[in-house]
């Protein structure tokens, strides 16, 4: 057996979440190694709709998803769909996002969402002030919501009127506002809303990659994937599927969709499941919009892109190994050939994995049963968004300055 390769704090995952933590961690002056099996940004990281969203304090889990469940999953042209082959797996799941639907969850779920997302910019200034290069690829324009229906624009006054509690930026368009905004979306809605304070990339596969370059640069990135961990007196051991093992102090688990296995074998039992998350691109040599916008009723994102229009969206709760549903990339297709009038071919379709928990807030701080392992998972529609704010928790963590709301995302809260 080769000798185990030694370090203070090992991060898992390198995707958004795992390149800021390892970032931040090293910024407090840790050794520190990042285990990846894959590659930079390889998951849901790569495909998501690239959009920096302080605006999101809503949580999948609301009251009025009560009674549009049975459109939602039986409709054709809905955005939510189950692997009904899938259903009893994913019933217990089912069964704690139903009970988050209720108003008072529904209430500490978003008030959790907001605390942390007023950190969204503060989490990343300083690892941009160090990594230039990355902050080349924010753009900071805003994001739109745009409603194609009276009833669509309707259903939002109360998100509407509680972002405006929570003193969130936003400002409402009518349809003439939006086309001056959108021109490529003028006559297309009757309103919109505008969150001004939101930004987007340009290509988040190569933000993460430069945001990544200083721990590349010093080594600290290496191929392994982690298929065990056990306590040791001085630390944790993790072993790789290659027979390569690794010693640390502390570790940090921010393995996406995969992080439920390894948390079960220190005893924590952590209802984490799958959203199947879909996008398709076209190739355009002039983009068509300015800033992601979305178009509310359909659900799904249209980001414009380096040299591309991305379209991300859809919910499907199924398997990891199931194979791509080609209905989902169909109906982004069809919805954003209707928005947008595109006659260019898909150029790239893609499927991802989502770690969504029931109540769509990210787990974040120590095992209960391994004080020496931090869990950095969970954070669904959120992660590009809360990456900068999550790695900063973690080292504050360490560090044993953690604030007070930071229980809100313990493992102790299932």
């Amino acid at each position: 057996m080769t000798s185990p390769v030694h370090c203070e704090i090992a991060v898992i995952g390198a995707g958004v979440v795992g390149v800021a933590t390892a970032r931040w961690l090293r910024r407090q002056g840790y050794d520190v190694l990042l285990l990846e099996r894959d590659g930079i940004a390889a998951g849901a990281s790569y495909g998501n709709a690239g959009t920096l969203a302080p605006y999101g304090v809503m949580p999948i889990a609301q009251p009025a998803l009560l009674g549009a469940i049975p459109s939602l999953l039986f409709s054709r042209e809905s955005p939510f769909v189950i692997n009904w082959a899938r259903l009893p797996r994913l019933m217990p799941w089912l069964v704690r996002f139903l009970n988050e639907c209720r108003t008072s969850r529904c209430a500490l779920n978003t008030q959790a969402l907001s605390r942390i997302l007023q950190h969204t910019y503060s989490g990343y200034a300083p690892l941009l002030q160090e990594t230039p290069q990355a902050d080349l690829h924010l753009r900071h324009k805003g994001c739109l919501y745009a409603y194609g229906t009276t009833n669509g624009f309707a259903a939002a006054q109360a998100a509407i009127e509680l972002r405006r509690s929570l003193g969130i930026a936003q400002e409402i368009l009518d349809a003439d506002q939006l086309g001056q905004l959108e021109p490529a979306l003028a006559g297309k809605a009757l309103a919109g809303i505008l969150f001004p304070e939101s930004s987007h990339m340009d290509d988040p596969k190569a933000f993460i990659e430069a945001l990544a370059a200083p721990l590349i640069a010093d080594g600290a990135l290496r191929t392994a994937h982690i298929t065990r961990v056990q306590r040791q007196p001085d630390g944790l051991r993790l072993l790789d599927a290659a027979g390569t093992h690794y010693h640390a102090q502390r570790v940090v688990l921010c393995g996406g969709a995969w992080s439920a296995g390894l948390a079960r074998q220190l005893g924590d039992h952590i209802p984490l499941d799958t959203e199947r998350g879909y996008h398709i691109e076209f190739d355009l040599p002039e983009p068509l919009l300015e800033r992601p916008c979305c178009p509310v009723e359909s659900a799904f994102y249209m980001t414009p892109m380096a040299g591309r229009l991305r379209v991300a969206g859809t919910v499907e709760l199924g398997s990891i190994k199931d194979p791509a549903n080609t209905q989902r990339f169909d109906y982004l297709e069809r919805h954003v050939r209707r928005v947008m009038g595109l006659s260019q071919p898909v150029a790239r379709r893609w499927l991802g994995f989502r770690p969504s928990l029931p109540d769509s807030l990210p787990v974040i701080g120590p095992s209960p049963n391994e004080p020496r392992m931090i869990y950095a998972f969970g954070h669904q529609h959120l992660g590009l968004t809360l990456a900068g704010a999550t790695g900063q928790l973690v080292a504050d963590c360490i560090a044993g300055k953690a604030p007070d709301w930071l229980q809100d995302f313990s493992v102790q809260r299932f």
